[in-house]
């Protein structure tokens, strides 16, 4: 699977590409209706950081330097992001789109994307066997993710048959876990791609952090275009991507089995 630049990779002369900038200044660059579904995990909301990873031990009580370094600038303005990514995914997007978000901001990714011409379908919940403590101790930890599930007009379709729109999947950890604060496990993001979209289909993720999304879609060949404005990440990303980018024949075993887990 080729690596190419956006132009490419929208005309299907390159499979993927992962692209260092803004995400609501590229995405207004790309055609009506080119991609068939955007699935992305943006930044939460600096208070939900807060909430979570507040510890009593620290002086300042704040939160880590990697968190705080992930939040500054990334997104500012919550609902002013939020309202070009919905719009631009409402524009571009001919199939589904799915974007994680802490539950208490679920109702405004809800009305901006229902606003850019999408249907709400419901919300989705990745559970966790072993989600993080609360550090502070004073209050239960958080167990689960959101994700709001929305499609574009006509009919839908998807590969899951009766399943529910509940995932459960261990958190990214150890060796497996990428350099990256806040990654999504590769089992689940292979469960969302493969009930989601059809081989050969186009995936955009508009926060692409370490690459998680494109990895998926490469082992079950989805094309794929990454947005990543941190350049460190981008070239995580890259260079996960790289590293599997390879045709796997029947009877073949694929860098997945010899790891013998996720990467």
């Amino acid at each position: 699977m080729s690596e190419g630049t956006l132009e490419e990779v929208l005309s299907g002369a390159a499979t993927w590409c992962v692209v260092h900038g803004d995400c609501r200044e590229v995405l207004p660059t790309l055609p009506d209706k080119s991609v068939a579904h955007v699935i992305t995990d943006p930044p939460y909301s600096m208070e939900i950081y807060q909430r979570a990873k507040k510890n009593p031990a620290r002086a300042d009580g704040g939160v880590s330097v990697s968190l705080q370094a992930l939040t500054k600038g990334v997104i500012g303005n919550l609902e002013e992001a939020l309202a070009v990514v919905a719009h631009e995914s409402g524009r571009i997007v001919t199939r589904w789109g799915l974007v994680f978000c802490d539950a208490e901001s679920l109702h405004l990714w809800r009305a901006g994307l229902v606003a850019s011409g999408m249907r709400y379908v419901r919300a989705g919940c990745w559970t966790k066997p072993d989600p993080m403590p609360q550090f502070s101790g004073d209050r239960p930890a958080q167990g689960f993710e959101i994700c709001a599930i929305v499609h574009a007009a006509g009919k839908m379709r998807w590969n899951g048959g009766g399943h529910a729109a509940l995932w459960h999947h261990a958190i990214a950890k150890g060796e497996s876990r990428p350099d990256h604060p806040c990654p999504k496990p590769l089992s689940l993001m292979l469960d969302l791609i493969e009930q989601f979209t059809d081989p050969g289909e186009l995936v955009i993720d508009p926060f692409c952090g370490s690459g998680t999304t494109g990895l998926a879609c490469h082992r079950l060949g989805r094309r794929f275009i990454g947005i990543e404005r941190d350049a460190t990440f981008r070239e995580l990303a890259r260079s996960r991507m790289q590293g599997i980018a390879v045709t796997r024949v029947a009877g073949q075993s694929s860098i997945f089995d010899v790891l013998g887990g996720t990467p």
